[in-house]
């Protein structure tokens, strides 16, 4: 069943200047240094230190400083990996690039008392990319002669783009639309990464997109916050290039200051009176449960017109608490702004109503577990469902039958597809995967291609729900882990486990979403050699990854069932071990019989 559309232009944005709206960025962050010039565009807000201001004349500026730099140094339609803290340097970078005609790649700064776990990804993106420079600030630069000794990034230029000298006016790059703008790495694996290709024309689509979405009107942004890194689609496209295509100021915070103190997201929103930011559901959370009353009684979240929440799951529960405790605050309901998205659309694919509350839909839960969303009778357990909104104009959204390619229908739980100008051109150097996830087709839209999103949802009334996902992605305080990457780091923690035996899966408890993991084990004579191997499993995953672990079990050679080609057959384990047909020889801690 195709989903019903919402108003709202693609190709042109009604609400942006066609000026803007159909440029490329470069070009975009020229038009708007000549027409508001000393207007703030971002500024930055660090702990403890004084704000620091960029207008859009500044950051032209700057951004030409980079751009000629770069056309100096590398070959237009070169590739550039992107190594910076959060920030306006990151900021002037990337313009930088869009300037020269440079493709940027983003990624994480290396971590150097993490270079075990950040390393790895960082080289593989570099290899994969075929990277000819690196662009970072000049203290990253220095620091890294002393922890790169080998390896794809010692083998390329590395530039300090925060200490580019003036260069005066360099010719603006005005590409066609069509051509490859971005690479977006997928965040979760470290040892696969997946590079997804992006248009400067996907770029604009999208930020058309949310421009009316969000009820941008033209030089109309305001205030924005983002706190949200600007190396993944949500921090990059809301964050970094939504101010330049709306015309209007983005604060930046560090992603790491206000995880580690969600009061100084909310602090910030009163103070300078933001009325858009927003970022995954884990956040607000977070808010609900660290900050403390003291804060409560002196913010004024009032001026809050939009907190959009995405990302990854939404749930009733947070948005009911949230509303509840910052409601006294100022913060008004219908400000909470669904929707669903993916790297792989370039970021937006629905989004909730900005004039209504977000859809919260109670269903049968025996119903859902059998794949059809149905509205409660008052009988037997339910489950409330957010609504993640409808699509746009010129975009199709299908709920499709994953095994068998059919149409679902009204409610039924199958794979979300999706078709618009916002779906990138596939993934790098991956012409097998690209085939397969862009390239989809059904028999009933024979016309359209469509990209599989490998995420599972339901339409009903026309609005979507997502409710969970094919790919065993497994979502963790707003991260994606990729389970062969928790199961390659636990197996290195005992010589007793045995390789490419163990299956990593999410657990629910208590409403939130947890890690397990099971893992075949040779035998010993001594069984408190399993509690030593718990133990280290526990801790190398926490030290690689990051990573809490909920549940270890260990379990006997040929325990974990694998495919005919050899792969772990994870949702299958899982079952088996919930019906109690797994035989486990030791587990921590002891689940409920």
């Amino acid at each position: 069943m195709t989903g019903e559309m919402r108003d709202g232009g693609v190709a042109v944005s009604s609400r942006s200047p066609a000026s803007v709206a159909t440029m490329s960025f470069g070009a975009a962050l020229a038009y708007r240094a000549e027409e508001m010039p000393d207007e703030a565009a971002f500024m930055l807000v660090e702990h403890g230190q004084d704000d620091r201001i960029m207008t859009f004349l500044e950051l032209h500026r700057r951004a030409q400083d980079v751009a000629a730099l770069l056309l100096e140094k590398m070959p237009v339609a070169g590739r550039a990996l992107l190594l910076f803290p959060p920030g306006l340097d990151y900021v002037c970078a990337l313009y930088g690039c869009f300037q020269a005609g440079i493709i940027a790649v983003s990624a994480p700064p290396p971590q150097p008392n993490r270079l075990h776990r950040t390393l790895p990804r960082l080289e593989a993106i570099a290899t994969d990319a075929e990277i000819s420079a690196v662009l970072t600030a000049d203290f990253i630069r220095e620091a890294a002669e002393s922890f790169f000794k080998e390896g794809p990034l010692t083998e390329v230029q590395w530039i300090a783009t925060d200490t580019a000298p003036e260069h005066g006016e360099a010719e603006v790059a005005r590409p066609d639309l069509s051509e490859m703008a971005f690479l977006q790495y997928t965040s979760g694996s470290t040892r696969d990464p997946r590079g997804v290709v992006l248009s400067h024309a996907n770029l604009m689509d999208n930020s058309n997109l949310i421009t009316d979405a969000l009820g941008h009107i033209p030089n109309g942004l305001r205030k924005g916050l983002s706190w949200l890194p600007p190396y993944h689609d949500m921090g990059l496209i809301a964050g970094v290039l939504q101010p330049v295509h709306a015309g209007g100021l983005c604060i930046m915070m560090s992603p790491l200051s206000v995880i580690k103190k969600p009061a100084r997201w909310l602090e910030a929103m009163s103070k300078y009176r933001v009325t858009t930011s927003g970022g995954p559901n884990f956040a607000y959370d977070l808010c609900v449960r660290r900050v403390d009353e003291e804060t409560c009684e002196r913010i004024d979240l009032s001026d809050w017109e939009v907190a959009f929440n995405g990302a990854e799951p939404i749930r009733a529960e947070t948005i009911e608490a949230f509303c509840e405790k910052f409601g006294p605050c100022g913060f008004r309901r219908d400000a909470f702004q669904t929707g669903y998205g993916l790297a792989e659309a370039t970021l937006m694919v629905t989004s909730g109503d900005k004039e209504k509350v977000p859809t919260l839909l109670e269903v049968d839960a025996r119903a859902l577990e059998g794949g059809m969303v149905r509205r409660s009778t008052g009988e037997g357990p339910t489950k409330t469902l957010v609504g993640s909104g409808m699509t746009f104009e010129g975009s199709k959204l299908a709920i499709v039958d994953p095994d068998e390619g059919r149409l679902c229908e009204e409610g039924e739980v199958g794979e979300i597809w999706f078709s618009g100008p916002g779906v990138a051109f596939g993934y790098w150097r991956n012409p097998d995967e690209t085939a397969e996830v862009f390239g989809a087709k059904h028999p009933d839209d024979p016309d359209a291609t469509y990209l599989r999103t490998g995420d599972l949802g339901a339409l009903v009334d026309g609005e979507l729900y997502v409710v969970g996902r094919i790919k065993e992605l497994i979502i963790l305080n707003g991260r994606n882990v990729h389970p062969h990457d928790i199961e390659f780091s636990a197996e290195e923690a005992s010589p007793l486990l045995r390789s490419h035996c163990s299956a990593a899966f999410e657990q629910e408890v208590d409403g939130e979403i947890r890690i397990a993991i099971a893992l075949e084990v040779d035998s010993t004579d001594d069984e408190d050699d399993y509690g030593q191997v718990m133990a280290a499993v526990r801790k190398r995953v926490a030290d690689d990854l990051d990573l809490p672990l909920y549940w270890i079990g260990l379990c006997a050679r040929g325990t974990v069932p694998k495919t005919t080609s050899g792969k772990i057959q994870r949702r299958l384990f899982k079952a088996m071990l919930a019906d109690g047909d797994i035989e486990l020889l030791a587990e921590n801690p002891p689940r409920e019989s």
